[in-house]
C-alpha cells in the first residue's frame, strides 16, 4: 500500500513542482510591479528635490537661468501661457529665440508696440474678439473693452493674462486700466529651454533604466510568448500600428467631447501645461532630447506602470482599466491639479483618460502582452511629433 502511495506521489511531484515555480514566479512579478508603482512616484517626487539642489547650485549659471529685463521676461512668460496678451515691441521679440514665432502670432498693433495671443489658443477664431478675414486680427473695439477694463476675460471664459512690459508701455495705454503695476510684468528670473529639456530628459532616464532592468524578466516573458505564439515581426507592426489608429480614433473623439463640454458649459478649452512644455522642447535645439523621452523611454515607463503594474496588482480587468485609465489621464495634467481649476482638470484630462483606456484595451486584446502596446505607444508619440512639426496652411 505504502509503495502505491510513493508511486502515486511520484507521479503528481512535476505538478507540484510546477505549481510552486508557477506561485514563486507570480510573487516575483508582484514585487516587480510594486517597485515600479514606486520607481513611478519617484519620477513624480523627484524634480521637486532635484530642482531645490540645482537652483541653490545653479542660479548664477546663464545657461539654466537667466536674469532678463521686463520686455524678455514679458515675451518669456507668454510662450508659456496659452491665455496671453502680450503688447511688446517687436524687434525685442525678433531679438528672442527664433522658434517663439511659432507660439505666438502677431494680431494687432498699438502705436510702436505689436500684440500677439499664442498660437496654441482656442479663441483666435471667434468672430466676436477677432477678424478673421486678413487672419486673425483683434478687434479695435475689443483693445477698447480691454482698456477700459470691461473686457478681461477671453471669449472661452479663460482669464486673460496680460503681458505688459512696465519700462516700456504704449502710449495709447497710459492712464487706462491696464496701466496697473498689478497688471504690468517687471524684470525677472527665466528658466531656460535647454534647462528644461535637459532636465526634463535626466529624470526620466533616472527612472527608466532601473525600471528597464528590474523589469527585464516581465519583458523576456512577454517577448518569448509572442515568438511561441510564432508572430512574425510583420505581424507584430500591424498589431502596434492597429492600436496607433485607435488611439488617434480617441484622440479625435475625445477632442469632439471636449469641445461639446466646453461649449455648453462656457468652460476653457485649452492645451495642457504638459503638452504645451513638450510641444516648447521639440522646436529648441535640445528636441532629441525630447524625442528620446517621447518616442523610446516614456512609452516604455508608461506601460511597463499603467497597464503591467496596475493589471498584476488589481485581480478585477475592469477596475484595473478603469482606474488605471484615470490615474493616467490625471497624472499628466498635474498643472492644472495644483492650480485647484475644476473645471481645466475635468476638461484636460479627458483626452488622456481615453488615452488610458485605449492602451488599457489593446493590452487586454492582447493576452496582456506588453510589448504591443508599448509599441502603439511609441509609434503614435511618435507620429504626433511628426504632425508637430509638419507645416499648416
Amino acid at each position: 500500500m505504502y509503495d502505491h502511495m510513493n508511486q502515486i506521489e511520484e507521479e503528481f511531484k512535476p505538478i507540484h513542482e510546477k505549481n510552486g515555480d508557477e506561485s514563486e514566479l507570480d510573487e516575483q512579478f508582484k514585487s516587480i510591479y510594486r517597485n515600479n508603482l514606486f520607481l513611478y512616484l519617484g519620477y513624480i517626487l523627484l524634480p521637486f528635490f532635484l530642482s531645490v539642489f540645482i537652483v541653490s547650485a545653479f542660479s548664477n549659471n546663464n545657461f539654466f537661468f537667466k536674469q532678463v529685463g521686463p520686455s524678455a521676461y514679458a515675451v518669456e512668460s507668454a510662450v508659456s501661457d496659452v491665455n496671453a496678451l502680450l503688447v511688446v515691441d517687436p524687434q525685442v521679440f525678433d531679438e528672442l529665440d527664433a522658434s517663439y514665432s511659432d507660439f505666438l502670432i502677431h494680431v494687432g498693433t498699438t502705436g510702436h508696440h505689436y500684440i500677439y495671443v499664442h498660437s496654441e489658443a482656442t479663441f483666435v477664431l471667434n468672430e466676436s474678439f477677432f477678424d478673421l478675414e486678413d487672419g486673425p486680427k483683434l478687434k479695435n473695439d475689443v483693445i477698447q473693452k480691454m482698456m477700459s477694463g470691461e473686457i478681461r476675460k477671453w471669449p472661452n471664459n479663460a482669464v486673460i493674462s496680460f503681458y505688459i512690459p512696465i519700462d516700456d508701455i504704449p502710449v495709447e495705454f497710459a492712464g487706462t486700466s491696464l496701466d496697473d503695476p498689478s497688471l504690468l510684468t517687471k524684470e525677472g528670473t527665466v528658466v531656460t529651454t535647454a534647462f528644461n529639456a535637459i532636465f526634463s530628459f535626466a529624470v526620466m532616464f533616472i527612472i527608466a533604466v532601473p525600471m528597464m532592468i528590474i523589469s527585464k524578466p516581465i519583458i523576456k516573458q512577454d517577448y518569448m510568448q509572442l515568438k511561441k505564439q510564432e508572430e512574425s515581426p510583420l505581424t507584430i507592426f500591424s498589431y502596434a500600428v492597429t492600436g496607433m489608429l485607435m488611439m488617434l480614433g480617441a484622440s479625435l473623439i475625445s477632442g469632439v467631447i471636449v469641445i461639446a463640454i466646453t461649449t455648453i458649459f462656457n468652460l476653457p478649452n485649452e492645451i495642457s501645461a504638459n503638452q504645451l512644455a513638450i510641444n516648447l522642447m521639440l522646436k529648441s535645439p535640445y528636441f532629441v532630447l525630447m524625442v528620446l523621452s517621447a518616442v523610446i523611454l516614456g512609452p516604455i515607463v508608461e506601460e511597463l506602470v499603467f497597464r503591467k503594474s496596475f493589471f498584476g496588482l488589481i485581480k478585477n480587468d475592469k477596475i484595473a482599466l478603469i482606474v488605471s485609465s484615470l490615474v493616467f489621464g490625471l497624472i499628466h495634467i498635474t498643472t492644472e491639479i495644483l492650480s485647484g481649476n475644476i473645471a481645466l482638470v475635468i476638461v484636460g484630462s479627458i483626452p488622456y483618460i481615453a488615452g488610458g483606456f485605449v492602451f488599457g484595451y489593446i493590452y487586454m486584446r492582447h493576452k496582456k502582452n506588453i510589448v504591443i502596446p508599448i509599441l502603439a505607444h511609441m509609434l503614435y508619440n511618435l507620429l504626433s511629433i511628426l504632425l508637430l512639426f509638419m507645416p499648416m496652411g
